[in-house]
């Protein structure tokens, strides 16, 4: 697919896209985005700062993995702008609630030049960071024309995306990522899929995943011991299952077959409790109706945990890294059902027990190097999760050991951040 091509399909799209665009806005929650609609289409009327940096992260995960980076950015370049955009809105409430410094953000303009170019017009970046997966040829082709460099950070590419731009589009990709100043991988196995690409190989750097620089809230400690005592748990096996999701192929949704591994728990420990924190807020009323049989207490109720409790539905937004630190052992959603799993370096930098069910080709060369290190638990279906947690809920030394093992193999990839900003240019340099 040439660029040309590209551009006049996505311009026969475009009402589907302007569709879309007031779907995902309408989804905007207790935060306010700043011209969420307009936004997408280059139109903000807000005075931006310019000549800084502008980092961009798709969705909540990214954008969380982007905080330390927004941190450092700041201490190295004091006197920049750091300019935000999100994909999502759920990232955008992300980004606008939790950055550690202060920020510009709007929603990233969808990939038409005329957008592209009225908000590249606007905040005159002297450097542009992309995180992960976010490739968009006319957004990478402007930049170059305008002499703007472009890194494309944390970059992962899995083995079905690689096959999927192989057949529609592989030299549009391969045309866009050379563009850039330079692309830092995750793992090798990314480096390499990139070079089947067509990408040219000097372009690429190995630098580790940006994920692994994991800032652990100072006050965490506290807030952990308080939320126990509050809510009398400290004696109970308590087990939270984050980022969970809807069906994708399967007919039951990820909360139910994990209510019912908890169902079987209770069984054997009657005082086991379920912290369940859905991934999109958007569901968080959809799932409380799935816990009406189930003995329930609701974070946004300030409802407070009883001896009866047997689930508690964290639905905020947030806080994941309490309920990780609260939990004996954490189950990582988006793997019980065909979604493709999610992050586990959380509940790892924190010496937890992870347990993922088997859909985890979303970050598989993050999953391989847990594997190998036989760091994390894979579990195929209720049966088997019922049985590891009950197998853990009786054995302390062996949450112990697995919470050391996912520790020990998260040390190892730490030092991405560092490897990256070495790359960087000088303060004085741009």
């Amino acid at each position: 697919m040439s660029l040309f091509l590209y551009r006049l399909l996505i311009f026969i799209a475009l009402p589907l896209i302007i569709l879309e665009a007031v779907k995902r806005c309408k989804k905007v929650g207790h935060i306010k985005i700043s011209h969420c609609f307009k936004s997408r289409f280059g139109f903000n009327p807000h005075q931006f700062k310019t000549g800084g940096i502008w980092v961009h992260a798709v969705s909540v995960g990214e954008t969380r993995s982007i905080f330390p980076l927004l941190k450092a950015l700041k201490e190295k370049y004091p006197n920049k702008p750091i300019t935000v955009t999100s994909g999502s809105v759920q990232g955008a409430e992300q980004a606008l609630k939790f950055s550690p410094v202060n920020i510009q953000h709007q929603m990233i303009p969808y990939d038409y030049p005329f957008a592209i170019k009225r908000f590249l017009k606007q905040i005159q970046p002297s450097l542009v960071i992309m995180i992960e997966t976010e490739i968009w040829p006319n957004l990478y082709h402007a930049c170059h024309q305008q002499n703007i460099p472009l890194i494309l950070a944390n970059a992962r590419l899995k083995e079905t995306s690689l096959k999927s731009y192989q057949k529609y589009a592989a030299s549009l990709i391969a045309n866009t990522l050379n563009k850039t100043k330079f692309i830092a991988t995750q793992y090798q196995q990314d480096t390499e899929n990139f070079i089947k690409l067509g990408v040219n190989k000097a372009q690429i750097l190995t630098l580790g995943n940006l994920k692994s620089n994991i800032e652990i809230p100072a006050d965490l400690s506290l807030k952990t011991a308080e939320f126990r005592q509050q809510n009398r748990i400290k004696n109970r096996f308590i087990w939270v299952a984050a980022s969970t999701h809807g069906p994708v192929n399967e007919s039951q949704s990820e909360e139910e077959i994990l209510l019912e591994a908890h169902q079987k728990l209770l069984k054997k420990h009657p005082d086991a409790l379920l912290i369940l924190a859905p991934r999109h807020a958007n569901r968080f009323k959809k799932v409380a109706t799935i816990l009406n049989e189930q003995t329930t207490a609701i974070r946004s109720s300030q409802q407070k945990i009883t001896e009866n409790t047997q689930v508690y539905l964290a639905d905020s937004v947030g806080e994941m890294m309490l309920w990780f630190n609260i939990a004996k052992v954490a189950f990582i959603g988006g793997s019980m059902v065909d979604f493709g799993g999610h992050n586990i370096m959380e509940p790892a930098s924190l010496s937890k027990p992870t347990i993922s069910g088997q859909h985890t080709q979303n970050l598989q060369a993050l999953f391989n190097q847990f594997l190998k290190n036989d760091a994390v638990s894979i579990v195929k279906d209720t049966e088997e999760l019922a049985a590891q947690l009950i197998q853990l809920a009786n054995d302390t030394n062996l949450q112990q050991k697995m919470g050391e093992k996912a520790y020990q193999c998260f040390k190892a990839q730490t030092g991405a951040m560092e490897k990256l900003f070495k790359q960087l240019p000088p303060p004085g340099d741009f």
